[in-house]
């Protein structure tokens, strides 16, 4: 039985989350490696690279705002934070669409190895009435209808399915590319390739403006196709609320697709570019990776086989990942009011949005059927793209809108740009990736002519369907925050402000907060230099300089954020004002021992501090320093 009271499950570990990143992602050069190539050619590995680029700022990104915003949803959910219900609704639909793509894309690419496996099956077909369905739409058909089964059951057991497939993927992934360098990779080859910048020759489905050559236009669509090889490392924020300490696994699993899927992307371009001519690569474009195996001086045949085998695990785990994240997609969309509440709806045995599954299960299988890689490979990259756009917008605009949201992992470098009395941050990287991706959005605009036209059309119908449901059956506006309410941060920084004596040891202040508070926690090291307690002001407000100089550094090097300053005046006047005015929650004290914390007043000072405690009870923490 299925009742909207039913709830997501955390039944998912840091591997599982990487597992489905790279599941996703990783999978993408087993079919993309071919038709960037045909497009791109020998330059294909300089698209790659560019593109990855992106995919590290849109990886390290997630790694921020996923744990941050830990609500399956993604950058719908930021998008939300950022902005309004409009707003999130533009970034849900577009990837909404990528989702759905990369359930028939990476279908249709297991399909083809798995006729290159097993070329008995080409000749297999489909008759539907006046319509022939080819081998290729069969064969995918029929793996979206086992993702379906597969994932109605539980994330449970579809997510421990790929963290075994990437497992062994993984393995045979490395083994073929040590095999590659040590047996085929001609260096010279691949530097006389490396520079062939685009197909000469015209393809149907580009668009050639004036001013630009066959070549240049084919590489620059070559470099949008690129961008598609990327695509998939949202589903590990997709199933933030299915995730084990999201805060930490999260992180970690994003990050390492960071690191991995371009290490594996570039190596296997570089591989094929110095083992044959780019032409029999782009000419494979069903199953490029064995293509390029079976042209290995050993084991090439036997080897070929294998790799066969793993694409079609690996793509069906891609595939697997998009029909993960499309359901938790619709169903946080729906709990949110951006699409009918009836995909909201959480079996209460498998703890799934079964109908959500169901749903766009069978639409990915529809769109299966023609077996027409290009093309689903070209709107593959439409959604991705404007959802990345307002991914890193959402980052860029979150982190001045909601400074003091606690985020486990932050993204640096960070540009700060200061206005007035405010100082707005920007982190770098994602700045970099917002302009490549912008910029392949625009390329994608300008030649995917079919792409082009069906993405403009999905947006339009899209807006126009949010429009009427919100107006008339919610009866609500189209722009609200009050949705906001619905995907709270996980946790704020608290602001601290740490009272450290003049002439306090460094490293004493260092090791008594690092030991006695977390990342929660944003501190202000303060020391006041009280004229009537010192007697030369300028040597000990100096001293206090440089001895909360050098804590803060060690506390900034062990991940906090951390400020500090030094203020000569009256102590009880400063200290008042930071309480009152200054928006710390709490003063800290750091003491020797609790119980004579209150009793000290053996000097001036002491009595001072003594005073604060005595004045402010409620908003004092004491903490105590290492013996």
């Amino acid at each position: 039985m299925e009742a909207s009271g039913g709830r997501f499950k955390r039944e998912i570990g840091w591997f599982s989350a990487f597992s489905m990143g790279f599941g996703d992602v990783g999978a993408d050069v087993f079919i993309a490696l071919g038709v960037v190539m045909l497009y791109a050619g020998g330059a294909a590995f300089i698209a790659f690279a560019v593109t990855a680029i992106a995919y590290v700022a849109i990886s390290l990104s997630y790694a921020e705002l996923a744990p941050a915003y830990p609500y399956a949803g993604g950058v719908q959910v930021y998008s939300l934070r950022a902005w309004d219900t409009f707003g999130s609704f533009i970034a849900g639909w577009a990837i909404l669409l990528d989702y759905v793509l990369c359930l028939s894309l990476f279908a249709t690419a297991a399909a083809g190895y798995f006729k290159f496996l097993i070329p008995q099956v080409k000749d297999l077909a489909l008759q539907l009435g006046p319509i022939t369905i080819g081998s290729l739409g069969t064969i995918a058909a029929a793996i979206v209808l086992l993702l379906i089964a597969l994932n109605y059951f539980g994330i449970k057991y579809s997510a421990g399915v790929v963290a075994g497939i990437v497992a062994f993927g993984l393995i045979i992934q490395s083994l073929v590319i040590i095999l590659g360098f040590l047996t085929v990779f001609d260096p010279a080859r691949f530097s006389s390739q490396l520079f062939v910048v685009g197909n000469p020759e015209p393809q149907e489905e580009v668009f050639y403006p004036p001013g630009l050559s066959f070549s240049e236009s084919n590489f620059l669509y070559g470099l949008t196709i690129a961008m598609a090889s990327y695509i998939g490392v949202e589903s590990i924020a997709q199933a933030a609320e299915e995730t084990r300490r999201p805060h930490r696994w999260i992180p970690r699993a994003t990050m390492l697709c960071a690191v991995m899927v371009p290490l594996f992307v570039l190596l296997f371009s570089s591989i094929a570019l110095g083992a044959t001519d780019w032409r029999n690569i782009a000419a494979a474009i069903e199953n490029p990776i064995a293509t390029l195996v079976s042209m290995y001086q050993v084991f090439g045949a036997e080897l070929a086989m294998l790799v066969s085998f793993t694409a079609i695990i690996l793509t069906t785990a891609s595939s697997n990942t998009g029909l993960i994240g499309v359901t938790r997609l619709a169903a946080s969309m729906g709990k949110l009011g951006l699409l009918p509440q009836w995909l909201y709806v959480i079996h209460r045995r498998y703890g799934t949005p079964t109908r959500a599954i169901i749903f766009f299960g069978i639409i990915g299988l529809l769109l299966t059927l023609p077996g027409d890689i290009p093309f689903l490979a070209s709107l593959y990259n439409f959604g991705a793209s404007l959802s990345y756009i307002m991914l890193l917008l959402s980052l860029i605009i979150l982190r001045n809108k909601e400074p003091l949201v606690y985020r486990p992992w932050k993204l640096k470098p960070t540009l700060r740009l200061k206005r007035g009395d405010r100082v707005y941050e920007i982190p770098l990287l994602s700045l970099i990736g917002l302009i490549i991706v912008s910029a392949i959005f625009a390329l994608f605009l300008l030649l995917h002519s079919i792409g082009r036209i069906l993405g403009v059309v999905w947006m339009a119908v899209g807006v126009a369907g949010f429009y009427i449901y919100r107006k008339h059956f919610l009866k609500r506006p189209v722009r609200s925050v009050e949705e906001q309410a619905l995907a709270v941060p996980a946790g704020y920084l608290m602001r601290l402000t740490v009272l450290v004596r003049p002439r306090e040891d460094p490293k004493t202040v260092e090791e008594t907060l690092r030991r006695s508070l977390d990342k929660r926690f944003s501190l202000k090291l303060l020391s006041v230099v009280d004229p009537e307690v010192e007697d030369d002001v300028e040597e000990t407000r100096l001293e206090a300089e440089r001895n909360l100089e050098e804590a803060r550094r060690m506390l900034a090097s062990s991940g906090f954020e951390v400020e500090h300053e030094v203020r000569v005046g009256s102590y009880d006047e400063i200290v008042d004002w930071e309480v009152e005015k200054g928006g710390s929650d709490f003063i800290v004290l750091l003491v020797r021992r609790f119980e004579k914390a209150v009793l000290e007043k053996e000097s001036m000072l002491d009595s001072k501090v003594h005073s604060v405690l005595v004045r402010h009870p409620a908003r004092v923490m004491l903490l105590r320093k290492p013996t």
